[in-house]
């Protein structure tokens, strides 16, 4: 067992949340899903409307795997609602921590925008991704409020949630840049003094 499952495990049953998955900005990933679960784009109410009007003898298991996946997500926004309070079972409460380990909330929202919302979010995370640091910094810090977050187009949440991505990698990188730098800096002061510690008449 995991030690996300084992802490899932403990707090299940209070009215703690464990906010499980990957966590690359300043975004809860649990109102990234609450925004995501809760979002039906025209075209995907259009399909599930045609779904619906087919008896189920009609019905490929392709098209039975988008009715399961759908009424999943339906599910899943409920127990996401009620998550860490007193109304979730300890069951569901697993089943939601499950949840956010084992999906992809990058999956969920790229099935969930259209053809020119993805042509669009492309562009803007290629030109973001090009931009200074610092600039890539205050986009995300401002956009990551909440207010401005509950405010944000679909598509342009998705756009944040990759550009903060970048912005994670890019401060990782330098993050780990300074730690080797100081990692050798350490090193070198570690082999002058053990050399004048065995040649303790040399002048320093």
């Amino acid at each position: 067992m995991s030690l996300n499952r084992i802490m899932a495990n403990m707090m299940a049953g209070s009215n703690a949340k464990i906010i499980s998955g990957e966590i690359s900005g300043n975004v809860d990933p649990y109102i990234e899903w609450i925004k995501w679960l809760s979002y039906l784009p025209e075209f995907q109410k259009a399909r599930i409307q045609e779904l619906n009007s087919k008896i189920v003898e009609e019905l490929s298991l392709e098209e039975l795997d988008e009715i399961r996946a759908y009424k999943s997500q339906i599910r899943m926004l409920d127990l996401f609602k009620i998550y860490g309070t007193s109304e979730i079972s300890k069951k569901e409460y697993m089943e939601v921590s499950d949840f956010m380990v084992n999906q992809s909330i990058e999956e969920l929202m790229l099935s969930k925008l259209s053809s020119g919302e993805l042509r669009y979010a492309k562009d803007q995370i290629q030109y973001f991704s090009q931009i200074p640091s610092e600039e890539l910094r205050k986009k995300v810090n401002e956009e990551q409020k909440a207010n401005n977050y509950e405010e944000l187009s679909m598509v342009d949440s998705y756009v944040l949630h990759i550009v903060s991505r970048v912005d994670f990698a890019r401060n990782m990188a330098r993050l780990n840049s300074e730690i080797e730098a100081q990692l050798r800096e350490n090193d070198a002061m570690r082999q002058r003094s053990l050399y004048f510690a065995a040649n303790p008449y040399i002048k320093r």
